[in-house]
């Protein structure tokens, strides 16, 4: 995604076309599909949504948005060699990535210019590990807007195995950096 600060409008970036008339599926599709694409040199979280042989191409298994102010997203991978410790189970650097992406996808279906259109920056991103994922599995990640208001945001995200057993969860506080759309 593009640099706020690089961009006059950054609300004109290609993605957001159509913003409002987009159902909250597209546009979490959108921002995965974008992702990387305003750089020429790929970023670290970038291997998240394009596949590589060394990445987890993360897909989308569903969007709801209950209310104009919550929103939940669920997303599916297996687990690659290149997110795992020397014990071939996932690094918790890596759970912390895959939640700080995630989590600001679940603001997508609730946000226009102004209300979190530009996904926010991390107050606080605390990863609770219960138990560990190897290399190869399949798991999910649950995310959820808990509340949210015009400057800060609180997200959850729940990581479970394909036995459904819950391998970490985290709470992810976020403030908006959204430019006012009278100021554009």
């Amino acid at each position: 995604m593009p640099n706020p600060k690089d961009i006059p409008n950054p609300y004109e970036h290609p993605v957001y076309k159509d913003w409002a008339k987009k159902s909250p599926e597209e546009r979490v599709k959108g921002l995965v599909e974008a992702h990387g694409t305003a750089s020429e040199e790929p970023r670290f979280s970038d291997l998240l949504y394009h596949s590589t042989e060394t990445s987890l191409p993360v897909q989308l298994l569903s969007v709801t948005q209950s209310s104009p102010t919550t929103a939940s997203c669920t997303f599916t991978f297996k687990i690659p060699a290149y997110y795992t410790n020397g014990w071939s189970n996932m690094h918790g650097a890596a759970q912390t990535l895959i939640y700080d992406n995630l989590t600001t996808l679940a603001l997508a279906p609730i946000s226009k210019p102004g209300f979190w259109m530009l996904g926010g920056v991390s107050r606080v991103l605390d990863v609770k590990y219960l138990r560990p994922a190897s290399v190869g599995e399949k798991v999910t990640v649950e995310c959820e807007v808990v509340h949210v208001g015009r400057v800060q945001a609180s997200l959850r995200g729940v990581m479970k195995d394909s036995k459904g057993r819950v391998l970490s969860t985290c709470e992810h506080d976020k403030t908006n950096i959204d430019p006012e759309v009278a100021k554009l």
